[in-house]
């Protein structure tokens, strides 16, 4: 198949958000399809291609893997202000209730600066299905209006809550735009129970994968850190003050063989906040670092810890799944999905909820008192099922049918 996918985030910004759609593109280009990816710009101020130099690169590019197709957006500074929130708040919600309702959605800026390429990608690409994720809607839009002028069908994903970033007002409206998608990705179940129930389309969870080589079991050692991982979602103090009782009760020898580990984009705060612990055990606290690298120090700890957003149902954290890679026990705090427990226990994980500080001195003084050189047992052909490559079939699928339907 000709595929385009959409999405705001350039593969090679430092944001969770652009590995989504970039990853399922290039497994699919593996999977032996054309997949075109569009996204935004790495660099705003960058000038957009000449879209005969664009035609010329589609006629000679090696498709095994994803050609990268890059919009810088078309300067609207009002809107722009609106969304960094620097108008005062009645004329902000005003422009953005306006774009939303006059164009479906709050990133028009993009999505006008990437309308130059649709009938480039319509008249020498000819895609036979486009898929854009949620994200924002703009990416819908995109995948739509492309398809359209390609008289091919589009499939949504919504990676995000749509709750969370569609105001209450105007979200039927909005949603009414979209209604003629072919089919319905999502996150997780819970982004389709939840996000999902605006949209009667059929639906189909593809989860945001693992690369294979997690699933290489680590060699045996016996663990010494306690890592958190992702972003607190504000219950840092909460994490603190638990860690902190459980190495109370610690004699200090114990004490001295611990590290607390941070690695990723909350540092400087993990760093302040750390301060606490300075003194009554080792502290590693690093910025972003390689999956690779993360997964090494995930894996020699005897509790991975990880905040959870709450007040959004169906809001699913995909790092659930680097986690069980780990095999080593997981606490979340202060707690979990059902469809979250579900999945590590069909993976024979160890997924401990702590709904406070106190739970989760609990939860450390259980995985301390029974660590052991060797995982938890983890069973890999389960989690083999959740990686890039196996999910990207499951997505080869859901596109295929709605190119089919379409013929």
């Amino acid at each position: 198949m000709r595929i385009v996918a959409v999405n705001h985030h350039h593969p090679d910004a430092p944001v969770i958000g652009a590995v989504r759609v970039a990853r399922f593109a290039a497994a699919l280009a593996e999977l032996g399809h054309r997949v075109v990816l569009l996204t935004g710009a790495l660099d705003p101020t960058e000038p957009p291609a000449d879209p005969a130099h664009v035609a010329a690169a589609l006629a000679v590019h090696d498709w095994r893997q994803p050609f990268l197709l890059a919009c810088p957006s078309r300067p609207l500074p009002l809107l722009a202000a609106a969304r960094n929130g620097g108008l005062p708040r009645p004329l902000r919600r005003l422009v953005l209730a306006g774009h939303y309702l006059r164009h479906g959605g709050v990133f028009t800026d993009w999505r006008e600066g990437s309308a130059a390429y649709w009938p480039l990608l319509a008249e020498v690409f000819r895609p036979e299905v486009t898929w854009g994720t949620f994200g924002n809607t703009d990416a819908w839009s995109i995948a739509r209006g492309i398809a359209a002028l390609s008289r091919c069908p589009w499939v949504m994903d919504i990676k995000d809550v749509w709750e969370a970033f569609v105001p209450r007002p105007v979200s039927g409206l909005v949603a009414r735009r979209f209604a003629d998608a072919a089919a319905c990705t999502g996150l997780s179940q819970g982004h389709l129970d939840n996000s999902g129930r605006h949209f009667r389309l059929p639906k189909t969870a593809i989860y945001s994968g693992i690369p294979e080589e997690l699933l290489t079991p680590a060699p045996p050692s016996l663990p010494f850190r306690i890592t958190v991982t992702g972003s607190s979602y504000g219950w840092l103090d909460g994490m603190m003050a638990g860690i902190g009782r459980f190495l109370d009760h610690l004699p200090d020898d114990a004490r001295r063989e611990i590290v607390f580990t941070y690695a990723g984009g909350e540092h400087e705060l993990v760093r302040r906040e750390a301060a606490a612990l300075k003194g009554r055990c080792g502290l590693d606290i690093r910025p972003f670092i390689a999956l690779g690298d993360l997964a090494g120090l995930q894996r020699q700890a005897f509790l991975n810890l990880y905040g959870r957003m709450v007040g959004q149902p169906g809001w699913f954290h995909h790092k659930v799944f680097e986690l069980l890679a780990a095999d080593r026990p997981i606490a979340a705090f202060p707690t979990e999905t059902a469809e979250a427990v579900d999945i590590a226990a069909t993976c024979g994980g160890d997924l401990s909820l702590c709904p406070d500080s106190e739970a989760l001195a609990q939860a450390l003084e259980r995985t301390w008192r029974g660590r052991t050189a060797q995982g938890t047992g983890v069973d890999r052909g389960v989690l083999a099922g959740y990686t890039w490559a196996a999910q990207a079939v499951k997505l080869e699928a859901v596109l295929t049918r709605a190119a089919g339907r379409a013929r």
